[in-house]
């Protein structure tokens, strides 16, 4: 099934969320669309599958998704592209992780607090993990020796760079309040629709990693604030492929290098 540019008819959704696959399994696909479509908010999910090979259509069993099979793996960034440039117009857009499950009321309260805060342009909430402990992934904006530390150094020598390391994560500033994070996780990311097409979406030249880096300072580059909101949350399926595979590490290495030509490179 491919999806068509659709004409718009009426007032915009409140939100349209992408979605993109790679070899996902069924339950998980599943789960994000299940939680996504539990509001009573206009929306539209749309999927874009990487995958060598096409969804089976039955493991949507029937839910009102757009999908479009690529053919190919056009990358992360790119694939969400994608869907932005011929999805019907919308107020908000979700750039959503296969691998997230959502609260109920999550997307109700962003809304409202987005429309009351004109200057944010991306927000996200609190992220756990399946057993409901935190995950810190609001960042600072990465530098080379942070980047270092967190994907290839362990062992006991990591200790005596923990201060450092809670710096990057913001565990100084805390998850419990609002706060504008420099780089916000990319496995959530709601947009005000307008300044993520003003920014151009993500940049088409990182395939995977960095490219939700890139894309809060182009946000912030516009004079938008990129937020954190505690007050609801989601769950993350967690997988760090890039730490478990030699390949996925290569692909890390290099959008980190095209993230740091194009935003000036730091060492500590």
């Amino acid at each position: 099934m491919k999806i068509l540019r659709l004409a718009s008819r009426g007032k915009p959704l409140d939100c349209i969320a992408s979605v993109v696959l790679y070899k996902n399994p069924q339950a998980m696909i599943q789960n994000v669309v299940r939680s996504f479509l539990d509001t009573s908010l206009n929306v539209k999910l749309y999927i874009i599958d990487n995958s060598p090979t096409p969804l089976h259509q039955s493991i949507l069993e029937g839910a009102p998704v757009f999908y479009h099979y690529a053919g190919q793996n056009f990358g992360y960034g790119k694939a969400h592209n994608w869907c932005l440039s011929r999805c019907e117009p919308s107020r908000y857009y979700l750039i959503l992780n296969p691998d997230v499950i959502m609260s109920k009321g999550v997307l109700e309260e962003l809304i409202e607090y987005m429309d009351t805060h004109p200057d944010v342009g991306m927000i996200s909430p609190r992220v756990l993990n399946e057993d409901q402990t935190l995950q810190c992934l609001n960042k600072r904006n990465p530098v080379l020796l942070d980047l270092f530390l967190r994907r290839f150094y362990s062992g006991v020598g990591l200790k005596y760079f923990k201060k450092r390391l809670d710096h990057y994560e913001m565990k100084d500033h805390g998850y419990d309040r609002i706060c504008e994070v420099p780089f916000m996780t990319g496995a959530f990311m709601f947009c005000r629709t307008t300044v993520l097409k003003k920014v151009g979406g993500f940049d088409s030249r990182i395939f995977m990693y960095f490219e939700d880096a890139d894309l809060s300072r182009k946000i912030q580059a516009m004079g938008y604030k990129t937020l954190y909101y505690p007050f609801v949350h989601i769950t993350h399926l967690w997988q760090r492929a890039s730490q478990k595979r030699i390949k996925m590490t290569m692909v890390f290495i290099l959008s980190g290098l095209k993230y740091f030509q194009k935003w000036g490179w730091k060492l500590y």
